[in-house]
């Protein structure tokens, strides 16, 4: 199911954000009166093809979904009739040409802009930065920050969820800054300083998940108090042996009592092999348990486990469903949201490329495919508002991808224009044909590093 959700949510991703890109080529051509003769999605055997419109412009779907064209009338590559000659690409001014190269990435901006417009509209989902049992060793205690805390700035921005701090605490570590952040402590605010330099955000090792900006601030997220209640027995575990059934619940261990889900799984996992006193609580009253957590291997490390699956059984339900926001605004805020939204991860996005290729981030932070499609079936389970926000970041980082100065790429074709602005006429033939190699060259060794980062992470 989840190999199936995630093809569909590559598929969605994929063919949506391509088919504006081109069509923003498409659209920008015909305005501008150049002949257009095919317009893509993919590459290689079409498995779709029809022709429509006076024009008969050729509309296609290629065997291999990784991307687009819009092919033009153009002397280059074929002879064209003299009558047509004036519609020809080749034959377009400067300005022409280089607005028709520039529209496919436009027109994934303006896409990434539509569609953080609508996801606050639809209304944004996230976790309140509350926080939870911090270790006296981190950043967060060292800046002063208590359990209970919430943060609601971060250097004069607000923090409303958990993806706005991650955010705000990624650019500041980038630019390796000591950050005033403001949090809310007993119903009033404060300020302090949280100091982040040295931390290295976009580093990282190849075929492994880069560290979670959180983690390295060692944040920690507030849980309500809730008991442990198993959902599920699996037979032939040592619960079944113990005679544990769905629907109790597990309140201490070894005269011990938990109320946080999390913190009792750990206790339990380091009790590998030993008999353990389970405290039960059911309709029926409690009772005490032995049970002996079975030795398993997970992540190279013997933890114990029980065979249950356990979910959260608030103490305080109030408290619980405060952790989680809905926010919905008005057409005209979500515009200003999305604008903000646009600027702030264009700016984020650029950075993260000069820093690539200065080798001052790791190129473990860049992923491919297999990336792209298993955070789309993600984001399609988590709903409509996280789906059209995944889908406008994607559509975003491919404008900025095409707008490189690489041979092959939008922006490849733009440098060229420019070399021939300033040399006052077009380049050579051969000089082309160098760079345009060059260009397969270096998207071939992207491909590569991106599969190997996706495969390797999978792997791991």
């Amino acid at each position: 199911m989840d190999i199936l959700l995630s093809v569909v949510g590559f598929l969605l991703t994929i063919g949506t954000l391509v088919a504006f890109h081109e069509y923003g080529h498409f659209w920008m051509a015909r305005r501008l009166g150049v002949r257009v003769l095919t317009y893509s999605l993919g590459f290689g055997r079409a498995i779709y093809s029809t022709r429509r419109g006076p024009e008969s412009i050729e509309y296609r779907v290629g065997l291999f979904p990784l991307g687009g064209y819009v092919r033009m009338l153009d002397e280059r590559e074929g002879a064209v009739d003299p009558a047509e000659r004036h519609r020809a690409f080749n034959r377009q001014s400067l300005k022409v040409r280089a607005a028709i190269v520039a529209a496919g990435p436009a027109a994934n901006v303006v896409l990434a802009l539509v569609f953080w417009w609508l996801m606050f509209m639809v209304g944004t989902q996230g976790v309140l930065p509350k926080v939870g049992d911090l270790d006296a060793e981190s950043r967060l205690a060292a800046a002063g920050l208590q359990e209970g805390d919430i943060i609601r700035a971060v250097d004069g921005d607000p923090v409303m969820t958990l993806s706005d701090l991650r955010l705000s605490l990624l650019n500041g570590a980038i630019e390796q800054q000591a950050m005033p952040i403001t949090i809310e402590r007993d119903g009033s605010r404060r300020d302090m300083t949280l100091d982040l330099r040295e931390l290295d955000p976009l580093g990282g090792e190849i075929g492994r998940q880069p560290t979670d900006i959180l983690e390295r601030v060692g944040f920690a997220l507030w849980r309500a108090p809730a008991y442990a209640e198993m959902a599920e027995v699996q037979p032939d575990s040592p619960a079944t042996a113990a005679g544990l059934e769905a629907g109790s619940r597990i309140v201490a261990i070894d005269g011990r009592e938990y109320r946080d889900p999390w913190a009792l799984i750990e206790a339990i996992g380091s009790r590998a092999g030993e008999a353990s006193r389970l405290t039960i609580e059911s309709d029926s009253g409690r009772e005490d348990v032995v049970v002996t957590p079975s030795p398993t291997e997970v992540d190279g490390e013997i933890v114990g486990r029980i065979g249950v699956a356990l979910s959260a059984h608030p103490l305080d339900e109030e408290a619980a469903e405060s952790m989680f926001l809905l926010e919905r605004t008005g057409p005209v805020e979500a515009m200003g949201l999305a604008v903000e939204r646009t600027w702030d991860m264009t700016t984020l996005t650029l950075s993260v490329f000069h820093r690539l290729l200065t080798g001052e981030a790791s190129i473990a932070n860049l992923s491919g495919p297999v990336a792209i499609a298993e955070y789309a079936g993600k984001s399609l389970l988590l709903g409509l508002s996280t789906f059209l926000g995944f889908l406008a970041l994607v559509s975003l980082s491919l404008a900025i991808l095409n707008l490189l100065p690489i041979p092959m790429l939008d922006g490849g074709h733009l440098l060229l224009y420019a070399i021939e602005a300033i040399k006052g006429g077009p380049v050579g033939a051969a000089f082309e044909e160098v760079l345009a190699r060059l260009g397969i060259l270096l998207l071939g060794l992207l491909m590569v590093v991106v599969f190997y980062n996706d495969i390797a992470r999978l792997m791991h």
